[in-house]
């Protein structure tokens, strides 16, 4: 009897022990697991070409003498601002000078005649004959008077637009001759920047793109320009693509023939952008986790492109998704989770279960 008591005993108590365990299994099992979470957010992959251009004024000529004369007057110094139309340099002129007064003498005096025989032709008392021969010598005298008018501005060196005059080696007294170079003029208020990138990235370049540029030696922020002028094909030696951007220089910051590093960044197709916190790694893919009907789902994904602190990713990802930020190093594929809405909606209560 005391056996078949113990026996009892012995089973009551296995029995309890099995249904407390079961218990314990089925509440582990059910155990919610508290996240951090935030909406979705999408951008743009930013694409980026670097490459070296260098700067010329916009406008900017060499002066050279169209004729072979001694130098009479130097009316600028070098580095001093020139104004269109003045007169930097003066070539002797004394023979031109006397020769356009001779040939206006010589104007004056045809149109007399010309006048004389008309109103004699009137009367007729000379034949047409006479007229048009009077006629022409008043023209080649025009003519003349034009020649020699030129004749003096070629000994007159002005400045073709406004800019910067350069270093000059001509003093007064120099004879100088048509291949003398008198100096270098440049508009530089604005500078356009010259540079070469690869084929693959001729798509990045199209006319009104921003970029920015630093000149090698600079420590200042880079500076936005513009870019205005593409070549109409890609070099087939090299299969580099020419362009040209501008930037405004009205401070005069930098000089022609400066080295830039230019950087051209383009906004490119849209993306899910994911913390990196939020990133796990599985077998083969990386994946993320997002929150649905209080569960966990585990979404895998590709990586586009990694940013500074986040990831870009494709996948099964819409905009309305809930991102789970925190807590997922622990999480199952369907387990019920509890999160923080401080992130989501602000006015909602602080924890949804």
């Amino acid at each position: 009897m005391r056996r078949f008591t113990s026996c009892l005993q012995v089973t009551f108590l296995a029995t309890l022990f099995t249904l407390s365990t079961g218990l314990h299994a089925q509440s582990f099992g059910a155990r919610e697991a508290l996240v951090n979470v935030a909406p979705v957010q999408f951008e743009n992959e930013k694409n980026r070409v670097e490459a070296v251009g260098t700067a010329e004024a916009q406008r900017a000529v060499t002066l050279f003498s169209p004729v072979s004369e001694r130098v009479t007057q130097v009316n600028f110094e070098p580095g001093d601002r020139v104004q269109a139309g003045q007169v930097l340099v003066q070539l002797d002129d004394r023979r031109e000078q006397v020769a356009l007064r001779q040939a206006q003498i010589s104007l004056k005096d045809a149109e007399r005649t010309v006048k004389r025989l008309r109103q004699s032709f009137e009367q007729g008392a000379v034949p047409q004959s006479e007229l048009d021969n009077a006629i022409l010598l008043r023209d080649l005298a025009e003519v003349e008077v034009d020649r020699v008018k030129t004749e003096i501005a070629d000994r007159t060196i002005i400045a073709p637009f406004n800019g910067i005059v350069g270093i000059t080696d001509i003093e007064e007294g120099d004879r100088i001759n048509e291949q003398t170079q008198i100096a270098t003029i440049d508009d530089r208020d604005t500078l356009l920047i010259n540079f070469q990138i690869p084929e693959a990235a001729v798509y990045l370049l199209k006319p009104g793109v921003t970029l920015e540029v630093e000149p090698w030696r600079y420590s200042g922020q880079p500076v936005n320009a513009e870019i205005v002028e593409l070549d109409s094909r890609i070099n087939p030696t090299t299969r580099m693509f020419r362009a040209r951007a501008k930037v405004d220089n009205k401070n005069d910051d930098f000089l022609p023939g400066t080295s830039f590093r230019t950087a051209i960044e383009v906004a490119g197709e849209e993306f899910a952008s994911i913390p990196e916190v939020a990133l796990s790694w599985g077998a083969n893919n990386p994946y993320i986790w997002l929150a649905e009907d209080n569960k966990a789902k585990r979404v895998e994904v590709q990586i586009e492109q990694r940013l500074e602190g986040r990831v870009l990713v494709s996948g099964e990802i819409n905009r309305d998704d809930t991102l789970i930020v925190e807590g997922v190093q622990s999480l199952r594929d369907g387990q019920p989770i509890k999160y923080e809405l401080s992130e989501l909606d602000a006015g909602a209560e602080e924890v949804v279960e």
